[in-house]
């Protein structure tokens, strides 16, 4: 049965996600995870995520996906080893040492990459598998008949994103560092964890540079071209069956950094879409076009503001290193 899993960016999206059919949220840690502070949650947060969704037979997952130290590993594994004897059933990891360590220490967690292992073929899904991966997340997005070839490769869980770039792009999800280029900046919190202003690897926030406009040339060569270095994801729907019948096991739902709102309503969209899927050989998917449309309207909107906000913060601070 393929697993659902959504994100929880606060405590109330994550509970709502849980009473909107999701099978699994899953909750970033402050300074631990790929997102800024105002989308991961605290550990009071994320014991009562737990709590809430262990209470309905549902599961969490925490992101802990950013880079750690040596110094900082054990910190990792205490905060990982906590959030396991509270119940949390897997965890999210980019790192791949710390992926390996989080499998020998906890054998019965689940254990899923996340999107910056940058995985771009089956090989690369094996020696995942073989550190300790149960699960891996395809970059957004595969086409199906890949997916069936890594599926075939050996006995892992395929996690794919509910969305896919249409144009392309020039970065790999999770692979750019270009925002501490503009933003380098660092403090230690209390526990003594280093965070990095500007680098989402490191526990900072990603200023979303990339997705202004940007001039491309070459010296001394009369070349000019503009271009978008990143563009954004949309929701999909028609390809879902395919995937599914490919042998997908989990559905990834975007939007930590979304309003509960539209999140609550994707969920709605996707759980009966799935739904759907399951119980017909020949499922109609046209019923939710319209839908996943406007929701799809919505995205682009939420996604504007928060690029747009991010992209300030960003030519703010290079003014403020450049003026110091």
């Amino acid at each position: 049965m393929v697993m659902m899993m959504a994100p929880g960016g606060t405590l109330e999206m994550a509970k709502t996600v849980l009473d909107e059919g999701a099978d699994a949220v899953y909750v970033g840690v402050v300074g631990w995870s790929r997102r800024g502070a105002q989308d991961e949650l605290n550990d009071d947060e994320i014991r009562h995520t737990i709590d809430y969704a262990l209470a309905r037979g549902k599961e969490v997952r925490v992101v802990v996906n950013t880079l750690p130290s040596s110094t900082e590993l054990p910190m990792f594994v205490e905060r990982v080893e906590r959030y396991a004897g509270w119940g949390a059933q897997g965890f999210m990891i980019s790192d791949l040492g710390a992926m390996r360590l989080v499998k020998e220490r906890l054998p019965h967690v689940n254990v899923h990459t996340s999107v910056g292992c940058g995985i771009t073929n089956y090989e690369d899904v094996r020696f995942l598998r073989e550190l300790g991966a149960d699960y891996v997340v395809l970059p957004y997005r595969l086409s199906v008949e890949e997916i069936r070839q890594i599926k075939g490769a050996g006995k892992v869980g395929i996690e794919v994103f509910l969305f896919k770039t249409p144009s392309g792009g020039k970065i790999c999800p999770g692979k750019c560092n270009m925002s501490s280029y503009f933003s380098f900046r660092r403090w230690l919190d209390t526990e003594g964890k280093d965070h990095f202003f500007g680098s989402a690897s490191r526990g900072g926030d990603c200023l979303r540079v990339c997705q202004t406009e940007w001039n491309f040339n070459v010296d001394d060569i009369d070349y000019r071209m503009p271009m978008t270095i990143k563009t954004n994801p949309a929701l999909w729907l028609e390809e879902l069956p395919d995937y599914l019948a490919a042998g997908v096991d989990c559905l990834k739902v975007p939007g930590r950094d979304r309003s509960a709102v539209l999140v609550r309503d994707i969920v709605r969209v996707y759980r009966r879409a799935v739904d759907t899927i399951l119980e017909s050989d020949r499922p109609d998917l046209s019923v939710f076009a319209s839908e996943l449309e406007i929701l799809r309207g919505r995205w682009m909107t939420e996604r504007a503001k928060r690029d747009n906000r991010l992209l300030r913060q960003a030519i703010d601070e290079s003014r403020r290193v450049a003026a110091a």
